[in-house]
C-alpha cells in the first residue's frame, strides 16, 4: 500500500491553519421540530465522532451536546488514542451501552499526524469498543480529516475480525480529493462523473475500494460559500463529494448534502444547524 505522506503534507499544513482560525458559532436552533415529524429510533449502536487535523476533545463537543440536548442520543464516552494505539477513556460508567443512541467522542493525542496513522488509531478505538463494550455495530461521523481517516479505515481494516460492523458513515467537509479546485465543474457533473481533476490520494482510494462493504451507508456533506465559490473556503465541493461517484459505481448506498451561505465555511460546518439536521436524519431517523 502506497503511503502518500509527502503529497499529504501540504494538506496537513492547510488544515492546521484552518484549525487555528476562530469563527463565530451560528446559533443552535432546537432540532425537536424535526424529531416531532420523524420517529427517532433509539438503539445501543454507538456513533463515534472524530475531529479533524489539529482537533481536540472540544472540536466535536458542541455538536454532540446539541444532539444530547434535543434527546437524539446520549454522550457516554470520550476516548483518546495515543501514538502507540493505547486507548484511555472518560465517563466509562457502564459495561454495555444502553438503547439511548450512545455517542462517543474520539480524540487523537497526535492530532497532526497523517491519515494512515489515524486510520490505525480508529481501528484501536473500535477494537476497544468491541472488546470492552461488546459493540458489534457502530456509526462514524468524521469532520474534515476525520472523514478521510474514517474512509481509509474502512478500506483497510473493516474486514478485520476484531472490528465491529460499520453501519453508517457521515463525513463533513472531508478533503477526499485534497484541495484541487475546479470552479467550472457543476455539482451534477461531480456526482455523475467524479472530479475532472483527480488527486493521487483519490486514485489510491479507488484502488482500495474493493474492500468496502455494500452494507455500509454514506452521507457526504460539503459547504459552498456562494455560486462562484464552490467550496467551504478550504475544501472544494469536488473534494468533499469526491468519492460520491466512486461509491455509487460500487453499489454502495450514498447520499450527499451541500450547505450554502456564510455559515458554510469549513470551521462553521461542525456548528451548523443544517448539518445537525442532516446528520440526525441520516443516523437516527432512517
Amino acid at each position: 500500500m502506497k503511503k502518500n505522506v509527502l503529497t499529504f503534507m501540504g494538506m496537513l499544513t492547510l488544515l492546521f491553519l484552518i484549525g487555528c482560525q476562530k469563527t463565530e458559532t451560528p446559533s443552535h436552533k432546537n432540532l425537536k421540530k424535526a424529531k416531532e415529524t420523524e420517529q427517532i429510533k433509539k438503539t445501543n449502536v454507538p456513533t463515534v465522532f472524530i475531529h479533524g487535523y489539529s482537533g481536540t476533545e472540544r472540536t466535536m463537543k458542541n455538536m454532540v451536546k446539541d444532539f444530547e440536548k434535543d434527546d437524539f442520543g446520549k454522550e457516554e464516552l470520550v476516548m483518546e488514542v495515543d501514538e502507540s494505539g493505547n486507548v484511555s477513556t472518560e465517563n466509562m460508567n457502564a459495561e454495555v451501552f444502553k438503547e439511548n443512541n450512545p455517542m462517543v467522542r474520539l480524540v487523537f493525542s497526535d492530532s497532526k499526524s497523517h491519515q494512515w496513522n489515524q486510520a490505525e488509531w480508529i481501528k484501536s478505538a473500535l477494537t476497544f469498543l468491541k472488546k470492552e463494550y461488546h459493540v458489534e455495530e457502530v456509526n462514524l461521523v468524521g469532520f474534515s480529516m476525520g472523514g478521510i481517516s474514517s474512509f481509509l479505515y474502512l478500506e483497510t481494516f473493516q474486514n478485520d475480525e476484531t472490528q465491529p460492523k460499520v453501519k453508517k458513515v457521515a463525513t463533513i467537509g472531508a478533503p477526499f480529493n485534497e484541495f484541487i479546485e475546479n470552479e467550472e465543474q457543476e455539482l451534477d457533473d461531480i456526482l455523475k462523473n467524479g472530479p475532472q481533476t483527480v488527486s493521487e490520494q483519490l486514485v489510491n482510494y479507488g484502488n482500495l475500494s474493493d474492500n468496502l462493504s455494500k452494507e455500509t451507508s454514506f452521507l457526504l456533506i460539503g459547504g459552498q460559500l456562494s455560486e462562484s465559490k464552490k467550496g467551504d473556503g478550504t475544501v472544494p465541493i469536488s473534494s468533499s463529494l469526491g468519492i460520491y461517484n466512486l461509491l455509487e459505481k460500487k453499489g454502495i448506498p450514498v447520499k450527499n448534502e451541500v450547505i450554502f451561505g456564510v455559515n458554510a465555511s469549513h470551521s462553521s460546518l461542525r456548528k451548523n444547524e443544517d448539518v445537525d439536521r442532516f446528520l440526525s436524519d441520516f443516523l437516527w431517523q432512517s
